[in-house]
């Protein structure tokens, strides 16, 4: 962050420091949104305005409820009290959330591990007539959040992967990898639509990052779904970027491969290669994956 982005948080620091008890529902959650885009956390401060947002939840509509979790939850910052009062509040509002706050908001909670099945229920059918309406990176979004949360509504996942599937040819290399990694983590297998998501990622596949790549591997090996010439583009471009692999990614990759029974000796000799320096690294749980 250069100079004049550090006076300027500092000046929004001090002047939300300085005027809290005016700040009224809207200002609130923006100058939380603000300092979490700006990347600057400061418990002092984030923990005032969530006192002072506690005082005045009942007024917040649901964007700022929304974007107060989302904001928090991108922040790092816990305060359990709090967020079960904001869903509180927000659970009497959820027929007024749009597409994007029913997102965030539900991101937000699986984010910071915060557990509330009812809430998540109860979202859950309010963003049912809406899920038509969800971009690429929401559906992606959604879907790992149910996935980190071991959240199983088969009813739910199958709604949102016909929506999903309408819109593959907009799915980015991380809503690709987040909704594969999502039914596999869930356990839920739909053969037709990983055919159909894999078919629309293949021309993506070079822009795929390591931990893109990794999840993919391992969501393939879990679903126990076989797809030779797409494993044949994703270990091509997997091969080059393979020195920026974590240990863990490296593990996850070669237990994937022997899972799947998928023989490509080159690729498995580059991967030990790469593995061999960062063996110090590995706890005993990623060693026996690997083995």
């Amino acid at each position: 962050m250069g100079p004049k982005a550090t006076s300027g948080v500092a000046l929004l620091l001090s002047l939300a420091r300085e005027q809290l008890r005016e700040i009224q529902a809207r200002e609130l959650a923006n100058t939380l949104c603000a300092v979490s885009k700006l990347g600057v956390y400061e418990p002092a401060l984030v923990g005032a305005l969530v006192s002072e947002a506690r005082a005045k939840l009942s007024s917040f509509k649901a964007q700022e409820l929304a974007n107060t979790a989302y904001a928090l939850a991108k922040l790092g910052h816990e305060d359990k009290a709090f967020m079960c009062v904001l869903l509180d509040t927000a659970s009497n509002k959820l027929s007024s959330f749009n597409e994007q706050a029913l997102e965030n908001i539900l991101w937000a909670i699986a984010k910071m591990g915060h557990r509330d099945e009812s809430f998540v229920n109860q979202l859950l059918v309010a963003a049912a007539p809406k899920l038509s309406g969800f971009t690429a990176q929401a559906l992606g979004n959604t879907a790992w959040a149910l996935a980190t949360m071991g959240h199983k509504d088969a009813a739910c996942i199958g709604a949102l992967l016909v929506v999903a599937e309408a819109k593959l040819s907009s799915f980015k290399p991380q809503e690709v990898s987040n909704t594969l990694w999502a039914l596999a983590t869930l356990g839920y297998k739909d053969a037709a639509f990983t055919g159909a998501l894999l078919v629309a990622a293949e021309p993506k596949v070079p822009t795929f990052n390591t931990q893109n790549i990794a999840n993919m591997l391992w969501a393939l090996a879990t679903l126990d779904y076989h797809d030779a010439a797409f494993m044949d583009a994703l270990l091509v471009v997997a091969e080059s970027k393979l020195p920026s692999f974590t240990a863990q990614n490296l593990a996850n990759s070669m237990w994937a491969l022997a899972t799947l029974d998928y023989h490509d000796v080159e690729f498995v000799r580059a991967l030990l290669a790469a593995a061999k320096p960062k063996l110090a690294s590995c706890n005993a749980q990623t060693l026996a994956t690997t083995a």
